[in-house]
């Protein structure tokens, strides 16, 4: 298992001169492999991280110097879309039988569905064998991006932080509120939200999201899930691990629900709030039309971007008693970069992905953006890299507030045979979903939201139930109890002691 993320000290340093040698070393070796026909092998590459939105980004900045270096070689194409956009776009090259030849997983989607479905080359053979070790320890685990000994993608970035209060200073400063003292509890925030509102006179409110984003990316479910934390963490964000059970309709997340109803009713919402998309409602945050924002860690860097006079500061968002929330992430997820099995250049693309897209040079790159911390411990740390004051506190959240949750792939890589069946653990497919139902209730048409969210947790909680079912009759050996963690305490990380402890 996973040493604490955080404990890098004199070790990680160490590591990153190691890493750039054999960066270099893999480089020369694994150019000499190209192609010898003369022809250029153009490489396309489709994604939706804005590490890679604009000429300026990381991104492209790394295909560039790639580009640069590789010249009549190899070149590569890199496409950045919005989330929806990408998402209609892989599901018509699907269908096409035209993927490109590296794409990230869509959202609500799953490596593991892509491999059962033979869309995608497995990694080994073309990196080097040195290459996994340039990323933290448990970073390729069985039953997630590694199916059946093989692997087939990398942590993108390290620990993310999915919820974090933003709050306008000069909206603070000019409503005679302190700008350095956000709202610690759930009423602290109503009633600087209410101040703010009163004294904005129709041009400035409380609060901002984008509510007109869909599915898990809402702005309305963001908030939810951030305020459900603070209440009970091992319930919030849809599913408890601690009983194995959907907890879409616990106390904590219908509290959460009704302050975002009571912020309705006092006015406090900028009105446009719902049919903002998440970056809009970032440039209105940005620009002084609301005071608090409740987003993920890309929230920060985009502000930057789009408004970089915005004067703003980074807290924990409130909790009912202005204790400390706790969130839970796992080190490695199944959502990537993957490699076509389509592709006719799988060597070139071997050599990109060691030397371009997973070089410690991009992620140098990727953490002076901002746009979030690096799989790579020993960068992360490296503060000379840090691109603004405000990512000090950015770190210092991130330490303070994200814990390891148990992973059932861990527990049983056999999960992902169910996981498949699903989609997702979200069950996408299952309509109307999370985000339908409290966006029902906000504008009036439903009203019954404790009713609808049981509803919606008894189909998922018989959706589990059938998967596993269908594939333990397929002669796979896994059980409802793989997805229960009764020893799980979110306060502090799971680790490999206590997968033990359950045997």
């Amino acid at each position: 298992m996973k040493k604490n993320y955080w404990k890098s000290a004199v070790a990680g340093t160490i590591g990153a001169a190691l890493l750039v040698t054999a960066g270099c070393s893999d480089t020369s070796d694994l150019g000499s492999q190209t192609a010898g026909d003369g022809k250029e092998a153009v490489l396309t590459v489709w994604g939706l991280s804005d590490f890679l939105k604009g000429e300026e980004s990381p991104g492209q900045q790394m295909v560039n110097e790639f580009n640069e270096k590789y010249k009549g070689q190899i070149r590569v194409e890199a496409r950045y879309m919005p989330a929806a956009e990408y998402n209609t776009a892989i599901q018509a090259a699907i269908a096409s039988n035209d993927l490109p030849d590296i794409y990230q997983t869509p959202s609500s989607s799953d490596i593991r569905t892509f491999v059962a479905n033979g869309h995608v080359l497995p990694f080994d053979g073309l990196v080097s064998d040195s290459w996994k070790s340039r990323f933290f320890e448990g970073s390729f685990v069985e039953g997630v991006n590694v199916i059946d000994g093989k692997t087939y993608s990398w942590p993108l970035t390290g620990p993310q932080l999915g919820s974090i209060l933003y709050y306008n200073k000069d909206v603070l400063k000019q409503t005679g509120l302190d700008p350095e003292k956000p709202p610690k509890t759930w009423d602290e925030l109503i009633e600087m939200a209410r101040t703010v509102t009163a004294k904005g006179k129709g041009d400035v409110f409380g609060v901002v999201f984008g509510g007109g984003e869909s599915g898990g990316n809402s702005g309305v479910v963001n908030f939810v899930n951030a305020l459900a934390a603070g209440a009970s963490p091992e319930a919030a964000g849809g599913f408890n691990y601690k009983t194995g059970k959907y907890a879409y309709d616990s106390k904590a997340t219908l509290d959460s629900f009704n302050l975002l109803l009571k912020l309705k009713q006092d006015g406090s919402i900028l009105p446009s709030s719902f049919t903002l998309k998440g970056a809009e409602a970032g440039i209105m945050f940005g620009q002084g039309k609301a005071a608090f924002l409740i987003d993920g860690r890309a929230r920060m860097w985009i502000v930057k971007r789009d408004t970089p006079d915005a004067k703003f500061g980074l807290a924990q968002v409130p909790t009912p008693d202005g204790s400390k929330p706790t969130y839970y992430y796992v080190p490695v997820n199944p959502s990537g970069y993957m490699i076509s099995s389509k592709t006719k250049h799988p060597k070139e693309v071997g050599i990109f992905l060691e030397n371009g897209f997973t070089a410690p040079i991009f992620y140098e790159r990727y953490l002076k953006s901002g746009v979030a911390l690096t799989p790579i411990e020993s960068i992360n740390n490296n503060k000379s890299l840090y691109p603004y004051p405000e990512f000090n506190t950015f770190m210092q959240l991130h330490k303070d507030l994200l814990r390891v949750r148990p992973d059932y792939a861990v527990k049983n890589a056999q999960t992902a045979k169910v996981v498949v069946e699903l989609g997702t653990l979200d069950q996408p497919k299952v309509k109307p979903g999370f985000n339908d139902i409290l966006q029902s209730v906000l504008s009036g048409t439903q009203k019954d939201a404790a009713g609808l969210l049981k509803a919606y947790n008894d189909k998922l909680n018989k959706g589990l139930e059938e998967a596993v079912n269908k594939v333990k009759a397929s002669g796979g050996n896994v059980s409802p109890d793989d997805f229960k963690f009764p020893n799980w305490d979110p306060k502090k990380d799971y680790t490999g002691d206590d997968y033990k402890a359950l045997k």
